[in-house]
């Protein structure tokens, strides 16, 4: 009738996982501002790249179109005017007196004067076999870009930046330039000759381009700008509409906050009266065991010597078997009176009242429990006597089911605190049994012993299965009280 008790040292150095990283934030700056001024930001910047991109490739093709319709029109222009007197470049490099003086004569005339202002006529390799600046003629200069595509039998046009040698007498006019290169071909065979090149005025040009920019880029804007304003509006009901949902989530959501707190405050009302209930049904358990105590069990104790006086004195043979019937009930009445009766217990640690459980039941019962407690926690714990006589009884219940189906063989008691819960196990090496069979032959002794768990708000598990024992587990909340 021993009761071993097991002490484990704790380990309390733990694992160091470092510090918590904190959760990647889904929003950036701008996070916690309404849905519609985040659309106003991002949409408005997205929108300016937008319009700035737009704009500019609109522009972009304008004046593409512009100065190619421009550089065409004088091509076809200047092709009337200079291949027919630059057939001569089909068989030589330059051009004979007369068709040089006949070239000249037509660009002298008011009406090509004021259109064509320079013109230059090259020979394959970068030879100029004439040029309105005379003192380049017969030159020879590297080919550039455009000059090579010319050759190639495209009309090449653009705005000129004049920074090659051979433009030093077009940069002395001082004004924008549109620069074109028109192939030269042969009247005879349709070969590429020659490539002329001239430049035109291209300041009326600039100014409309000017205006087509302004254009373009106003209505890109008014465009871009009406969008953005219509998504806006649209974004902008949305959002209240949102934000109208939300304030009703969160009107219900407090309203639901609120009746999980009454909920809360009834089931804790409702669980300080079982309690209060337990303590009391306690007293009246002791009431009733002193009662049995002092009552029939003296009158039968009183009754006991009386007959065994008159049996000794010679009574009859049935007083031997009426003393012997005695001495059972007195046992019985006794030993019901110490199950009712529980120990003073207020003030006790929980390793104290779960000791105590173990050692009168190995006192009643001679047989052996082992403790196992794997931390010193529960030593220093105080609880409230409701969860002391919760925790006592279970203990008291349990070992006394394994001493009943069990025969008391591997009678043991396991506790220890984890995460502010006391977990407490009773458990045999007996046959075991089927938890939900028990129930259907409507066993109560299992039954009530969960219910008196719950009562003090814990948790109440079996785990058995036939021919492996059986283990009654509690887990039990613990207010902490230290002494």
């Amino acid at each position: 009738m021993t009761v071993v008790e097991k002490e484990y040292a704790v380990d309390e150095s733990g694992l160091d996982h470092g510090p918590v990283k904190p959760s990647a934030r889904i929003f950036g700056a701008f996070h916690g501002l309404p849905l519609h001024r985040r659309f106003a930001i991002v949409g408005g910047i997205v929108s300016l790249i937008g319009m700035v991109l737009i704009g500019a490739f609109v522009n972009s093709r304008i004046e593409s179109a512009v100065v190619r319709n421009s550089a065409i029109s004088a091509a076809v222009y200047m092709e009337s005017l200079i291949a027919p007197l630059s057939q001569d470049l089909a068989d030589g490099d330059t051009l004979s007196k007369e068709r040089r003086a006949k070239l000249e004569e037509i660009l002298a005339r008011p009406a090509v004067r004021e259109r064509i202002l320079s013109v230059k006529i090259w020979k394959q390799g970068g030879l100029v076999a004439y040029a309105s600046d005379a003192a380049i003629i017969g030159q020879t200069f590297e080919p550039h870009g455009d000059l090579l595509e010319a050759w190639e039998g495209d009309i090449i046009a653009g705005f000129d930046d004049l920074d090659h040698d051979e433009s030093r007498g077009e940069r002395a006019f001082g004004l924008p330039l549109l620069e074109v290169y028109n192939p030269i071909h042969s009247i005879r065979t349709g070969e590429i000759i020659a490539v002329a090149e001239f430049y035109q005025d291209a300041s009326e040009l600039n100014d409309d381009l000017r205006v087509a920019r302004r254009t373009a880029w106003a209505v890109v804007a008014a465009v871009a700008g009406l969008t953005f304003v219509t998504l806006f509006g649209i974004v902008r009901a949305g959002s209240r509409m949102i934000e109208f949902q939300k304030s009703e989530l969160q009107q219900r959501l407090r309203q639901i906050t609120k009746v999980g707190l009454q909920n809360d405050l009834l089931r804790l009302r409702i669980q300080n009266a079982s309690e209060q209930f337990s303590a009391l049904n306690e007293q009246l358990l002791r009431r009733i065991g002193a009662e049995l105590h002092d009552g029939p069990a003296q009158a039968l104790a009183f009754a006991n010597m009386r007959i065994s006086a008159w049996r000794k004195a010679g009574g009859p043979e049935e007083a031997e078997l009426i003393l012997r019937a005695l001495d059972e009930a007195l046992a019985d009445i006794r030993g019901l009176a110490r199950g009712l009766v529980l120990p003073k217990l207020e003030g006790a640690s929980i390793a104290e009242t779960i000791r105590r459980a173990a050692e009168a039941h190995a006192e009643r019962t001679q047989t052996d429990v082992i403790l196992d407690s794997s931390d010193d926690e529960a030593e220093n714990l105080r609880p409230g006597l409701p969860q002391l006589i919760c925790i006592f009884r279970f203990v008291q219940e349990g070992l006394m089911n394994a001493w009943r189906h069990a025969d008391g063989m591997g009678q043991k008691v396991e506790f220890a605190m984890q995460g502010g819960s006391l977990v407490v196990s009773v458990s045999d090496r007996g046959c075991g049994f089927d938890p939900e069979a028990k129930i259907d032959n409507g066993r109560i002794g299992l039954a009530g012993l969960r219910e008196r768990v719950q009562s003090v708000g814990g948790m109440f598990n079996v785990d058995t299965a036939p021919g492996r024992g059986t283990r009654l587990i509690m887990r039990l909340q613990i207010e902490q009280s230290v002494s």
